[in-house]
């Protein structure tokens, strides 16, 4: 079953299956988008795909603190393909995790013959480089060559660090 949601410039698709609930969100979430026009369904396990995400403003972000808040008192909240505004708001609002887990994520490269890239990392297999605040080493899919972190790794990787901290390891 798949529920539609439109709030403003911000669209949710709800997919649900036994055991799980999929939220895949795009647009912007900003001061049209509130909280209680979500419909929250209780499943073992509640995905966030985030990738269409393109923007926060102030208004927007207190609303996603909430919902996430709700969310993660009916399940297992995993967030995947987080989009740079989401990995931003991540950094700035910490809340915006929640109890969640982050699965993957896109980072900002940049080939010096193509130009920018957003490459989709995953928090598991890229562990060791991100805890380490190393960006993991990418080749451009155009040309081959490798790809330059375009960020500051260490505060680009630190929205993983209260998720390190809740399983136990050092960041």
């Amino acid at each position: 079953m798949t529920q539609n949601i439109s709030l403003g410039s911000l669209k949710i698709d709800i997919t649900e299956s036994p055991g799980r609930v999929t939220y895949k969100v795009v647009g912007k979430v900003d001061d049209s988008f509130k909280h209680g026009d979500v419909p929250r369904i209780k499943a073992e396990h509640i995905i966030l795909d985030l990738e269409g995400i393109t923007d926060f403003n102030s208004c927007g972000v207190r609303e996603w603190v909430f919902l996430i808040k709700d969310l993660g008192s009916l399940g297992k909240i995993t967030f995947t393909n987080c989009s740079i505004a989401m990995v931003d708001q991540f950094n700035m609002v910490p809340e915006s995790i929640g109890t969640g887990t982050v699965e993957s994520f896109f980072a900002p490269y940049v080939c010096e013959d193509h130009g920018d890239a957003e490459i989709l990392l995953d928090a598991t297999k890229h562990k060791n480089n991100i805890e380490n605040h190393d960006a993991p080493e990418r080749p451009c899919a155009k040309c081959q060559k490798p790809l330059i972190f375009d960020a500051m790794a260490d505060s680009y990787f630190l929205f993983l660090a209260p998720i390190n901290t809740k399983l136990g390891k050092a960041s």
